[in-house]
């Protein structure tokens, strides 16, 4: 389900859609494929979270793991760049990626490799950063 419909709804009413959401998942035990760019939704509605980087996932697990313990440098730099308004929970400073990214479009004559997941706690997977990620370390 992509949360694009979502974008332009009030505040108020995107909130009460989540909350139907959430009640119909409750009562009826249904599952959702979320696909969102809104961090702040996907922390909301999900149980568990993927992250994606060119196409791959690069960190998959427990929504609390992944938003509280984020591993993998991409995933890191994606929650910074989430606003938040309270006070108390304030991510990291916000860091900005290089103008030069990887592109799985525009291959530098080199193939893209399958990334491999390892685990870092109880459901959670972390690719391991790879010549891709290098621009994320600095």
């Amino acid at each position: 389900m992509p949360t694009k419909p979502f974008r332009r709804l009030d505040v108020s009413i995107r909130g009460q859609i989540i909350n139907l959401l959430l009640d119909l998942q409750r009562d009826f035990g249904i599952a959702y494929l979320f696909i969102s760019h809104d961090m702040a939704v996907v922390e909301r509605i999900s149980h568990r979270v993927a992250v994606m980087y060119l196409g791959q996932i690069v960190e998959i697990g427990p929504r609390r793991a992944v938003f509280e313990n984020p591993q993998h440098p991409y995933t890191r730099k994606l929650l910074a760049a989430v606003p938040v308004a309270e006070p108390s929970r304030q991510r990291p400073q916000r860091v900005l990626l290089s103008d030069d990214l990887p592109s799985n479009i525009h291959l530098r004559g080199e193939e893209v490799a399958a990334v491999s997941l390892q685990c870092v706690g109880p459901g959670h997977y972390v690719a391991q950063p790879q010549s891709e990620y290098a621009f994320m370390r600095r």
